[in-house]
Parts: structure tokens; C-alpha cells; sequence
């Protein structure tokens, strides 16, 4: 028997979505922190966090993502949120299902808007991804 190995599907989302919104024209959509975490000097982040959750079938692993978009005007997070959830479950050779370990994305929940103490506007949403994993 030989052993899967799962890559680090948070640090792919991350690469791929920074490419996705660098590459597109709306202003929300500009110097947009891209991480697993907010940094002080940001007024516009996507963060990805795992959840609890998930499991592995063949080689095949359901994990579940959080993702939060944090921006420092209403509006903007609310299309920022909405332009990042139709980039992260695109399909084709520009998208990111399909390209390096993304079998299947979905939205699982949200986006709903979520308390943000630091006087930031807050949008989350709950993603299940479908990622393969490598036979060693």
C-alpha cells in the first residue's frame, strides 16, 4: 500500500486568488491583501482559514475553508466578497478548479456579514473543496 500525500491547499488558494483579482480592472479589486491573515497596514484582505471538518475518500480530500473579505468600505466588501467567491469556483483554463490539486470548489454557505471590531466592514463565506492528493 502506498501513502497519499495532500499538498497545502490554503497556500494555493492564496497564490491563485492573488493572481485571479491582480488581473482584473474594478477599483475594490486593487491592492488587495491576499493571506491566511490580516495584517494592521491592510484596508482590503481576503483571508483563508481552514474550518473543522472534511475527510478523505480515495485520493480525494473534502476540506473546508473559510474565507473572509475585509475592506474598509461597505460596499466594496460586498463586491469584493461576491467577485471572489465567482473566481475561486471558476472552471476552465483561466480558473481555479481544475488547475494544479482543485477537483470541485463550492460555496457551502454565505456570504453573510460578520462583526468586525477594528471599525472594518466583514464578509464571510464557507467553502468545500475537492483537492487531490499525490501517490508517494
Amino acid at each position: 500500500m502506498y501513502g497519499i500525500l495532500y499538498g497545502d491547499v490554503i497556500a494555493h488558494l492564496i497564490s491563485r486568488t492573488r493572481d485571479l483579482l491582480a488581473a482584473r480592472p474594478e477599483s475594490y479589486a486593487r491592492s488587495v491583501e491576499v493571506s491566511n491573515r490580516k495584517s494592521a497596514k491592510s484596508t482590503r484582505a481576503v483571508v483563508f482559514t481552514t474550518s473543522p471538518g472534511g475527510g478523505t475518500s480515495n485520493t480525494l480530500r473534502t476540506s473546508y475553508v473559510t474565507v473572509d473579505v475585509i475592506a474598509n468600505d461597505e460596499g466594496d466588501t460586498v463586491d469584493l466578497v461576491n467577485l471572489v467567491l465567482a473566481l475561486v469556483t471558476s472552471r476552465g483554463g483561466g480558473g481555479l478548479v481544475g488547475s494544479g490539486p482543485i477537483a470541485d470548489l463550492n460555496v457551502n454557505g454565505g456570504p453573510n456579514a460578520d462583526p468586525s471590531v477594528d471599525g472594518f466592514f466583514k464578509q464571510t463565506a464557507e467553502l468545500e473543496v475537492r483537492h487531490r492528493g499525490v501517490n508517494l
